[in-house]
């Protein structure tokens, strides 16, 4: 790509860095604490240096840790209607689903919202152990690199939403109590969400290169470079391999376009039997009851559930529908070289990117509910073979924005000043 320059700050120490999102090259200024650094262009945040990061970060994942591993020894919900109740556990949410021969969607859940999370922590802990040591660990490249891809698969604080969600749909049927797993569990959502924060990718790559004694990203001399997608090194556009995390190179995402409508082919197809389909079955006093979706959501309506009802349509068939339609208009305004509107397209998938694996909500409530409601012929809860449809096809919809590039977007205005 052609070189162009914006200066954040006119302060020594200067490097550059190549915004992810519209690949604008910016010389950037050593920040201090507390501040963070936009891309003029696009708005997305290149690097924030938090206040104390690399303890706050420690100290927050193993308050996480321990939160997570208490969230399995007490009670997580309690249930009790008609003389009688049920307990429900954590690991009951998954265990259930595998009694229900619903194995692979209990897979799903056990790997989001408990060991992602769990290994993600963990991550952390051992980058910023190996930052604050004399040496630099070994595999810390390693680790660093597969840090970024997990934050897009953790849905623990999804599985709250459900949870809560769960809590209010039933609470007019039953006596529904919260155990001390629970609290456990928002404790443990709650630090993770700060180490998260604390987190800024760029920032952890230069305390890297410092420890290894590693030159700043320089501009290559004849002006034309790619920014490393993993670590944002500078190199020349020429090299294969980023020497500072020994990511492969590429200057754009191979078949972004044809790789996201594959999957938002897939995501439509998915789309169908997720709302023809029952998401669970309702067996109260002996009769049988299938809810898909948008049933379910009209229920709520009916029953005064207002907020609830809103909640699941947004996320369960505004949210996917908006997703599905969002990227395909941006794959096409790329196939037909548009130029206008770059900002606002750049936006649009940075909401997209944001919102949509929240869809899960729909899932995790039926998890919940079937783990919960236990209690034969007077009422019980199973799942639908909509729910697994209905996962998938979020899982679909995320990968879909994954393999978007969005450097595409600003391109063919990239092209004019070559």
């Amino acid at each position: 790509m052609p070189l162009s320059v914006s200066n954040n700050e006119c302060m020594a120490n200067r490097t550059h860095i190549a915004c992810h999102e519209c690949d604008l090259l910016v010389q950037l200024s050593h920040l201090s604490e507390g501040r963070k650094a936009l891309c003029p262009r696009c708005g997305y945040v290149l690097t924030a240096n938090h206040c104390n990061a690399q303890d706050r970060v420690i100290a927050f994942s193993l308050t996480a840790l321990v939160f997570l591993a208490l969230s399995f020894m007490f009670p997580f919900l309690t249930f009790s209607a008609q003389g009688q109740d049920s307990v429900s556990t954590l690991m009951q949410c998954i265990t259930v689903m595998i009694a229900e021969n619903f194995s692979s969607l209990a897979i799903l859940i056990f790997i989001t919202i408990i060991v992602i999370p769990g290994f993600y922590l963990l991550s952390a802990i051992y980058i910023f152990v190996s930052l604050k040591s004399a040496q630099l660990l070994p595999g810390t490249h390693i680790v660093m690199k597969l840090i970024g891809h997990l934050q897009h698969w953790s849905m623990a604080d999804i599985f709250l939403i459900g949870i809560l969600v769960s809590f209010i749909k039933i609470i007019a049927l039953a006596d529904v109590g919260l155990g001390l797993s629970f609290w456990s569990y928002v404790f443990f959502i709650v630090s993770m969400t700060a180490a998260i924060l604390h987190i800024d990718e760029y920032q952890v790559w230069q305390w890297i290169k410092e420890k290894e004694n590693l030159p700043a990203s320089s501009v290559p001399e004849n002006g034309y470079y790619q920014g490393c997608h993993v670590c944002t090194e500078i190199v020349d556009v020429s090299k294969k391999v980023c020497e500072t995390c020994g990511a492969h190179l590429h200057l754009r995402k191979k078949n972004s376009v044809q790789q996201t409508w594959a999957l938002l082919i897939t995501s439509v197809i998915l789309y169908l039997p997720a709302n023809l389909l029952p998401i669970m079955h309702t067996n109260f006093l002996g009769e049988e009851t299938a809810n898909t979706i948008l049933g379910g959501v009209l229920v709520l309506w009916e029953h005064g559930s207002y907020p609830i009802a809103l909640i699941i349509f947004i996320a369960s068939v505004l949210v996917p529908v908006g997703k599905i339609i969002a990227l395909g208009w941006l794959c096409y305004s790329i196939q037909t070289k548009s130029k206008k509107s770059c900002q606002q397209k750049t936006w649009l998938y940075r909401v997209t990117d944001l919102v949509g694996r929240w869809s899960m909500v729909d899932v995790f409530v039926v998890a919940v509910l079937v783990a919960l409601i236990k209690l034969g012929n007077i009422m019980s809860i199973y799942p639908g073979w909509g729910a697994l449809a209905f996962a998938s096809m979020v899982i679909a919809t995320v990968l879909a924005a994954l393999s978007f590039d969005p450097r595409l977007i600003w391109d063919p205005i990239n092209k004019e000043k070559v």
